[in-house]
């Protein structure tokens, strides 16, 4: 009963009644449980306030506590390696397209020599394929990160990459109401109708104590900076850790751990127990000879009459592989894992059970590569690579070139029926060849130029090795009739 009910029932009984009469009914014609303001729901708060009222409130806290937990906890750590190998590996791949031929060969070239070196990146360290993994760690631990646009008129494509970690944004920067309309709120900047403008950014990392320069922040416009986080309510401007859900799971499982460990610790201590009636003591005149301490090999020792000598056991750990489980299910299920991959225990999975595993991780995996590093990284980075190249005369002014992008070959659980199914789905028309081979990783146009080199080099030597679809004898002409198989002195390779 609230303090207000308290009062109306010292003043008005009959009024607090009524009171309690009435709530109780609307609780019998309430349509969802969740919704209940009963004693079930008794204990449980909640706020109303926007997605990144709650983030901002709570965002520096839960990086902070990601950061310790992946340092600190071989969980955590491991849920960060696989989510950033199994999002971008060796890099999501362009393969670009331009009618005219020479528009296609030099954006091949310029995008090679500027994407895959260290061209690309403002400290001259990493290729984009290596800030495309530095990216997706930022996201699963930190939540978000800032990705600058650089210039250095010296190159070739005068554009390089700045990788900044949340901690840059000036999250005490706010202006409730700005002339034009707009407002900051914790550092971002949005004009009236609530888009971004700018952001305001630290000329350093605001918490590095290495560097004793004055801190200052900036006004960086909003299209020289990506800003690359999961948005997961409408609005939202702030990024939250993918770790959030499980921070304090895994953190009472790590006391839980350390608790049995000590426990054990201190039960191993004591193996021995010398027991019997009376006490010798060093000094007393029964005592004769120093009193046993410790085991060693070979050890003979006399103990005074009466006494004997009883082992220890340490305790035994009750139900902890089942806890365990219990645990880290959680914790993977909040990583968007499977169990096997968030723990590495394999000791009870089949071939199903991993399957089935997996193709739900590879769904959380999968949302990750196309709406974050494909959607928010690669192609408004490619953008800025084509203005800065065009800009810089690299690039024909009006070229027409297409992109698409490839994820990381995705690794079968069992290749021959996997492949043999890919295969039917091609056959049947359900799928494209093209679609099959970037799912396992491929550009189409190289993998497609390969095969036409192949082929005209076996044909320059008079080779007829089965994995030319020509010789294969399991294969059909189009006439229905099976293929010859090759004489046995052609080159074969197995197949």
């Amino acid at each position: 009963m609230g303090l207000i009910d308290k009062i109306i029932e010292f003043v008005s009984p009959t009024t607090a009644l009524r009171r309690e009469q009435v709530r109780y009914a609307l609780e019998q014609v309430r349509g969802y449980d969740a919704g209940s303001r009963g004693k079930r729901a008794k204990g449980w708060t909640t706020t109303g306030g926007s997605a990144d009222r709650e983030i901002i409130g709570a965002g520096e806290t839960i990086r902070a506590r990601a950061r310790d937990m992946v340092r600190n906890n071989p969980y955590a750590n491991k849920s960060a390696t696989v989510t950033r190998t199994g999002v971008v590996g060796p890099g999501v791949k362009i393969s670009i397209r331009s009618k005219r031929a020479t528009d296609n060969k030099k954006a091949n070239a310029l995008w090679k020599a500027w994407a895959e070196t260290t061209a690309c990146d403002f400290m001259g360290r990493k290729n984009f394929y290596v800030i495309q993994r530095l990216v997706i760690n930022a996201i699963y631990v930190d939540g978000e990160v800032f990705i600058r646009q650089r210039r250095d008129a010296s190159r070739a494509v005068p554009l390089q990459l700045q990788v900044l970690e949340a901690d840059y944004l000036d999250t005490g920067k706010s202006h409730a109401q700005m002339s034009d309309g707009g407002r900051i709120d914790a550092g971002i900047e949005t004009d009236r109708d609530g888009r971004v403008v700018a952001y305001w950014l630290w000329n350093q990392h605001p918490n590095d104590n290495t560097h004793w320069r004055s801190l200052t922040s900036n006004r960086v416009p909003a299209d020289q900076i990506l800003h690359v986080y999961t948005e997961d309510r409408p609005g939202q401007l702030r990024g939250v850790s993918k770790m959030a859900s499980m921070l304090f799971a895994l953190r009472d499982f790590s006391e839980y751990e350390d608790a049995q460990l000590i426990r054990q610790k201190i039960a191993a201590c004591f193996s021995i127990f010398v027991t019997g009636e009376g006490e010798v003591r060093p000094g007393d005149p029964e005592f004769d000879g120093l009193p046993m301490e410790r085991v060693e090999p070979g050890m003979i020792e006399y103990l005074a009459p009466g006494k004997g000598i009883q082992y220890g056991t340490p305790p035994t750990v009750e139900n902890y592989d089942e806890y365990s489980r219990a645990i880290l299910r959680g914790a993977a299920a909040g990583a968007g894992l499977t169990y096997e991959a968030f723990t590495g225990d394999l000791s009870n999975v089949n071939f199903s059970s991993g399957r089935m595993g997996w193709i739900e991780q590879s769904r959380s995996i999968k949302e990750l590569q196309e709406d974050v590093i494909i959607l928010q990284l690669c192609a408004p980075v490619w953008d800025w690579f084509v203005k800065a190249a065009t800009v810089a005369g690299q690039l024909r002014v009006g070229a027409e070139i297409e992109t698409s992008w490839t994820a990381p070959r995705r690794e079968m659980i069992d290749p021959v029926k996997e492949t043999k199914a890919l295969n039917d789905l091609i056959r049947a028309g359900l799928t494209s060849w093209q679609d099959v081979v970037r799912e396992m990783g491929g550009d189409p146009e190289i993998l497609r130029a390969e095969i036409v080199a192949d082929m005209a080099l076996f044909d320059s030597i008079g080779a007829k090795p089965t994995i030319d679809p020509r010789y294969d004898p399991k294969r059909n002409d189009t006439t229905g009739t099976p293929t010859k198989a090759p004489p046995a002195n052609n080159v074969n390779d197995g197949g």
